[in-house]
């Protein structure tokens, strides 16, 4: 790091208000960064119809051809902000988000369309692992947890509003204008973020110290992958976001087809449970996470694989009932003891990294849930509805949303087993990249 950079660096203020500014401008980021992403699972079936495309090809474009380039552009992505300004980095990636969610409402055919959402997969990839080592430097250990429960009500406010607001604003216009006004305000956040974030130290709160390791990326992903906290967060990512992302990816289209409503009235039903007690649930975790780790490391841990587990069991019981109503009441405690399950292990893991490693290591961990999750379990259940659908019918999404939901069960196993060693491995990597 350059004197220059340093000093630039080391201006950065400390105060407690300031941080709470730096974690509020993310989280409006995080917002239109979901609601963008969101919103063409949320006009999936109008999006179909528009195209006349497949179950298959609709499960590709909301799935694959955003996930496969952002799992990609994540970890060097990553890696580079790890060692250069990650306010940058971020800005940068919105501005690119954003420009590729407009290209969304103006293409033409299925293939543009689905090049749209690679770049929008681009731009994503500059957003969360660079995000959650920026916040490590605001917030100190203890109040990290609640820190990242915050800034992910993005996810529910931006999903809410991608289903919600999407929905209704496709139904007052069409689909295409809808992409078109949800690309703009990222731009504008993207400037407002360059104005009034600073760069901070790495490691600046810290307990062990601030760490400066120039390891080659192998090295790093071999030592990581050596400590058994690590590498089950890693099985626990790729099971839980095969299980997860895929439900939260079809489940407007579940209650579409299975209770025949319509797609506003199923982004209402769906989306407006899911924020109400998502909301709750991402607090109330992030609350207990900080609360719980004072006395023992294996807090959050727990909390996320009793979450996780709560979702699952739940979750396959919604895609049986008979009733909107009581589908629609499921979506609470669901969505309630399933949110916050990643808000856990994400506090989680900024505690059991070295500062130098977070951005790295933590898009690993998320290349592994976003590409199980949008790369392959969104992609498995239309193929899935595809195949049984002559058997079926409309309830053929019942049983692939079952399937794919099973995969939470040993995710929920790997993050309990994570928490057994996690102290003793925090303590190895700090050792083995510090220098």
């Amino acid at each position: 790091m350059s004197s220059k950079n340093t000093h630039k660096v080391q201006s950065a203020p400390t105060s407690k208000r300031y941080a709470w500014l730096v974690l509020w401008m993310l989280l409006l980021l995080y917002f239109i960064n979901y609601a963008d992403r969101t919103l063409a699972n949320a006009l999936l079936e109008k999006i179909k119809e528009s195209y006349q495309v497949s179950d298959t090809y609709m499960g590709f474009v909301i799935g694959p051809a955003f996930a496969f380039i952002y799992c990609l552009a994540a970890i060097p992505i990553a890696r580079f902000a790890d060692r250069h300004n990650r306010v940058r980095i971020i800005a940068a990636g919105a501005v690119v988000w954003s420009l590729f969610t407009m290209m969304s409402g103006l293409a033409k055919t299925p293939e543009m369309f689905a090049v749209s959402r690679f770049g929008v997969g681009i731009g994503e990839a500059a957003f969360l692992a660079p995000a959650y080592s920026l916040l490590s430097d605001y917030f100190p250990p203890r109040k990290r947890a609640f820190a990242f429960a915050i800034m992910n009500l993005g996810v529910y406010f931006g999903g809410a509003f991608g289903n919600i607001g999407g929905t209704a604003i496709a139904a007052s216009y069409d689909w295409q204008t809808t992409f078109l006004w949800l690309g703009g305000p990222g731009i504008i956040l993207a400037v407002l973020a360059l104005l009034f974030i600073k760069e901070p130290e790495r490691g600046r709160l810290d307990e062990g110290g601030i760490s400066k390791s120039q390891a080659k990326f192998a090295d790093v992903y071999k030592g990581l992958m050596s400590k058994p906290a690590y590498k089950y967060l890693i099985y626990a990512a790729f099971l839980g976001g095969f299980s997860t992302i895929a439900f939260g990816s079809w489940a407007i289209a579940m209650f579409e087809r299975i209770f025949d409503i319509s797609n506003q009235s199923a982004g209402a039903r769906y989306g407006g449970a899911a924020l109400i007690s998502g909301i709750l649930g991402v607090l109330l975790m992030g609350y207990l996470c900080d609360l719980t780790a004072r006395k023992n490391i294996r807090g959050p841990y727990n909390l996320s694989a009793m979450g996780l587990m709560g979702f699952t069991i739940i979750s396959i019981g919604m895609c049986f009932v008979k009733d909107v109503g009581m589908a629609t009441i499921l979506v609470y405690p669901a969505s309630l003891l399933g949110a916050g399950w990643v808000v856990a292990v994400q506090a989680a893991l900024q505690d059991l990294l070295p500062a130098d490693l977070r951005a790295t290591a933590t898009s690993i961990w998320a290349f592994a849930l976003t590409f199980a999750g949008l790369v392959l379990g969104v992609l498995v259940v239309g193929a899935v509805n595809d195949y049984f659908n002559a058997q079926y019918g409309a309830d053929a999404i019942r049983y692939s949303m079952a399937l794919t939901l099973l995969a939470g069960i040993p995710a929920a196993i790997c993050i309990y087993r994570a928490g057994r060693t996690a102290d003793q491995d925090r303590n190895s990597l700090l050792s083995e990249f510090s220098q």
